[in-house]
């Protein structure tokens, strides 16, 4: 009896055991390009997110990042944009790409994603 009950729980387990190992492995692939960027740190990086509000006249947009499941948008992080006139057709909604410079602080190449 006890077999039959183990049985039916092991697929469950198996995904599990899947899913930490795929985890795991991602967390060491992550750490070793932490400790290689170390030397190199990067200077750009890309913004994924949605526009909350976009403002032409003082060059600044808030956008609603995305989280890893790609459906729970918990944080707005308002930025500087290099170019204002990328804001002007913009609106609250739109899903948006840019880069931003740790240099200068500000937004670069700014699009609008096509969902």
């Amino acid at each position: 009896m006890r077999v039959g009950v183990y049985s039916r729980q092991m697929p469950g387990c198996r995904l599990l055991i899947v899913l930490l190992l795929a985890l795991t492995a991602q967390s060491r692939h992550a750490v070793a390009l932490q400790i290689d960027s170390r030397d190199s740190p990067l200077n750009e990086y890309l913004v994924v997110g949605t526009v909350v509000w976009a403002h032409a006249g003082s060059s600044s947009i808030a956008i609603r990042g995305s989280s890893l499941l790609g459906y729970l948008h918990v944080r707005v992080k308002s930025y500087r944009v290099k170019q204002p006139s990328t804001l002007v057709d913009l609106r609250p909604g739109d899903a948006i790409t840019a880069v931003f410079s740790r240099k200068d602080g500000m937004l670069h190449r700014l699009r609008r994603s096509v969902a």
